[in-house]
């Protein structure tokens, strides 16, 4: 056993880490604004786990006090929705040590810099930050306390903040899951590389009454050769995003070799080889994460920053404002922006070195 890992989030990626690292026989805190969200793990005296990891493991601690679980962690794993992510870290900043290393499991694009900009507020010393652009975990809770993990992926790209120190943290990171994190550039490319709103909003969207219906079908089984051809042509608008910030990253289909070992067929036949497997369900809701996260902390932050460069992204553009009618949300007010990030005005150079070092203060 190392020492002890904090698990911020208490949903389906929380609790699967949370479980897996507690079957490791790892010192594990897990935390919850919520103290109803570990009623089933004491009932059920902690967390199984099912599919590609197996077992039964409890957190030696539950708690909804943040420094509990944080003060003296050796890892601190954010598991928690994107839309957490501000509150989360405007509460970090006053937690962490310069020792510690924070890692958004999954980030969203600006995670990091929003984090470093409350550590500047306080005039505190950052920690080590890193970021993936996906889970190690793709999973969903079946139940009380069950975790059904789908695939533990075979490499996930990571990235930190500062860019030079990623080689220490993937190292600092082996301890708690092995050699599975890849190096990734900076923050800007694993940021752009999350694929979620590609694969998640097109089909919500466009079978919008099936969800309205509740019908609960199989996300992957939306994807028609038509919706296809619209997740390709979103990705292609996210790629060249990154071309005018001046990062590589990889495309949704690169995606799909690298996590699920997927690389030959129709976009269809790919995108069944990588989640049938899984078969997760579409969004029952207009409340769901795929439009409350994958809209206001995805489309929105990559067309607010595509604005700072001069770049047009049109289908973005429109899934966001069809998203805010149908949704009755105002996305754009309520997201991650260019302004949020302290980088409203600015040009590709000084926001690539605010993703790779930090943004300053307001």
């Amino acid at each position: 056993m190392v020492g002890s890992i904090a698990i911020v989030g208490a949903g389906n990626v929380g609790q699967a880490i949370a479980g897996h690292m507690a079957t490791l026989g790892h010192d594990v805190r897990l935390f919850s604004r919520w103290d109803a969200d570990f009623d089933a793990v004491r009932a059920n005296r902690g967390i199984d786990l099912t599919g590609e990891v197996t077992g039964h493991g409890m957190p030696r601690v539950l708690t909804t006090d943040l420094a509990d679980a944080v003060t003296g962690a050796e890892v601190v794993v954010v598991a928690a929705p994107a839309f957490a992510h501000t509150y989360l870290s405007e509460h970090l900043a006053k937690l962490l040590e310069p020792e510690q290393l924070v890692l958004f499991q999954p980030s969203v694009l600006g995670s990091g810099v929003e984090l470093t900009r409350h550590f500047a507020r306080t005039g505190r010393t950052p920690c080590l930050i890193a970021e993936t652009a996906t889970s190690l975990y793709t999973c969903r809770l079946r139940g009380p306390a069950q975790v059904y993990v789908g695939a533990l992926k075979q490499a996930v790209h990571l990235a930190s903040i500062p860019s030079r120190s990623a080689d220490a943290a993937r190292e600092r990171l082996r301890p708690w899951f092995g050699d599975r994190y890849a190096e990734g550039g900076d923050t800007l490319s694993v940021g752009l590389a999350n694929c979620n709103a590609i694969y998640h909003v097109p089909p919500a969207v466009l079978n919008i009454k099936t969800v309205e219906d509740g019908v609960g079908l199989p996300q992957h089984t939306l994807v028609t050769p038509r919706v296809a051809e619209v997740i390709h042509e979103l990705d292609r608008e996210r790629l060249a995003l990154a071309d005018a910030l001046g990062v590589p990253t990889v495309s949704f289909w690169e995606f799909l070799r690298t996590a699920y070992g997927v690389a030959e067929g129709t976009h269809v036949e790919r995108i069944v080889q990588g989640y049938g497997r899984q078969a997760f369900p579409e969004p029952d809701s207009l409340a769901h994460r795929y439009f409350t996260e994958d809209i206001p902390f995805g489309l929105v932050i990559w067309s607010s920053l595509a604005q700072q460069v001069g770049l047009s992204l049109p289908l973005t553009d429109s899934f966001i404002r069809l998203s805010s009618v149908l949704c009755g949300r105002d996305w754009v007010a309520e997201g991650r922006t260019a302004d949020v990030l302290g980088l409203d005005g600015a040009d590709a150079t000084r926001i690539r070195a605010a993703f790779r070092d930090g943004a300053p203060g307001a």
